[in-house]
């Protein structure tokens, strides 16, 4: 799953054969004509990408061999659908990826314009928006406010196939949501790669209230990509906890294109063995008197290893900008490494915005306390780490949801 050597990176893989997306399209055959258009022009422009680049900064401390997809050019034959836990209503449209493109096409229009965040995996993205198979459709009309969650449970793909799925959110002004997403394998010995594609949209005072929960398997592969766009006061929140795979890539785009919108981004990542954890990030403040705060922690154990790359960018015209941006890693091993490029991007002159990054080995004396008091290592480390990523599980409104955001925390520690 994770080839090493450059010639096997440079390998053609079946995605890049037009047999091969021509036999795709003739068993989507169903679709109607603009899908087949999009999905087409996509897998040209992936079809037109350079294959080999001597060095890309987006790509810095990482090992990109780890996310090739040699070993995974087929996709899954029947793949578990993602399972949506809510209701459609007059309000609300909630709905599989696949149903939508029938019953509702116009909320799949904004698709041919869609970028994605564009912080280095050009490929996955024209892949997934050629081949995605799987992914929902959540839109909330104005005014519109949900007490009760929306839950979308995705699966990773079988044994060396590759699933990609697509999602849209459109918050319409002045709605309230709640969102939950569990990614989780299908197979706990598999080693296929999941890509998921999300584009979000939240309107002039409308918020989202977002929470990811990431607990593949330890052989699988995970691309999430995101792009965020935020309107006039809109208000967007994001929880999280990034706990299984093999490797796993995030690239997460934040854009403030409404006065006084605001963007919070929390990330934790918790991993073992030879885990990887690949985080790029932008915090992009287009119009005036937006706020930001970006918060990512990652706690490793063993030879896991993170990497993070965030920037904060601020348009001429997005004077009174208040961004914060701060990444944390605790190492609990000799062999655990973690790597920070933060970054700053001013081109205005009233504005308020920093950015920090520590990694710290874990406190000694602390767990010589711990365990002074009869407590088992392993049980003194997971009370450590429950209290690092504390102010992280602490900004979850639900005081249910925060519980269990402890308990996702606390099984990995039993398994």
């Amino acid at each position: 799953m994770n080839p090493s050597s450059p010639s096997q990176s440079n390998m053609k893989t079946s995605f890049e054969s037009s047999d091969f997306f021509q036999a795709f399209s003739e068993k989507r055959s169903w679709e109607p004509g603009w899908m087949a258009d999009f999905r087409k022009d996509s897998w040209n422009r992936f079809a037109a990408l350079p294959k080999t680049k001597v060095k890309d900064e987006k790509w810095r401390f990482s090992p990109r061999t780890r996310f090739r997809y040699n070993d995974c050019d087929q996709l899954t034959d029947s793949p578990k659908p993602t399972t949506l836990e809510g209701k459609s209503s007059k309000n609300v449209i909630f709905e599989s990826f696949d149903k939508a493109i029938l019953e509702h096409p116009n909320l799949l229009s904004i698709l041919p314009s869609c970028t994605g965040p564009k912080l280095g995996s050009d490929e996955t993205f024209l892949l997934g928006s050629s081949f995605s198979e799987s992914g929902f459709i959540l839109k909330a009309t104005e005014g519109h406010k949900e007490e009760e969650a929306f839950i979308c449970r995705h699966f990773a793909p079988k044994q060396n196939r590759s699933l990609f799925q697509q999602s849209i959110v459109s918050i319409d002004p002045f709605a309230e949501v709640t969102l939950i997403e569990y990614f989780d394998s299908e197979d706990q010995s598999s080693t296929g790669i999941l890509s998921n594609l999300s584009h979000i949209q939240v309107g002039e005072g409308a918020k989202l209230n977002r929470i990811v929960v990431q607990r593949l398997n330890n052989h699988s592969t995970f691309n999430h990509l995101e792009k965020i766009e935020l309107g006039r006061n809109a208000q967007f929140t994001n929880i999280s906890l990034q706990l299984g795979s093999a490797q796993t890539r995030v690239e997460s785009r934040g854009d403030i294109i409404g006065d006084a919108g605001e963007f919070n981004n929390y990330s934790l990542s918790l991993g073992r063995n030879n885990q990887l954890f690949d985080q790029r990030t932008i915090q992009h403040h287009i119009a005036p008197h937006g706020k930001s705060n970006l918060l990512f922690k990652n706690a490793l154990l063993e030879n896991s290893k993170a990497i993070f790359s965030g920037l904060i960018k601020v348009d001429p015209k997005a004077q009174n900008t208040d961004s914060f941006q701060t990444n944390r890693n605790l190492l609990l091993s000799k062999e655990a490494e973690a790597s920070s490029l933060p970054g700053l991007e001013i081109l205005a002159n009233e504005v308020k915005c920093s950015h920090g990054a520590t990694t710290s080995k874990i406190d000694e004396q602390e767990l010589f306390y711990l365990q002074s008091r009869g407590i088992p290592k392993s049980t003194a480390e997971k009370l450590i780490v429950l209290g690092f990523f504390e102010d992280i599980i602490g900004q979850t409104p639900n005081p249910d949801l925060v519980e269990s955001l402890r308990d996702e925390v606390s099984k990995f520690f039993n398994t």
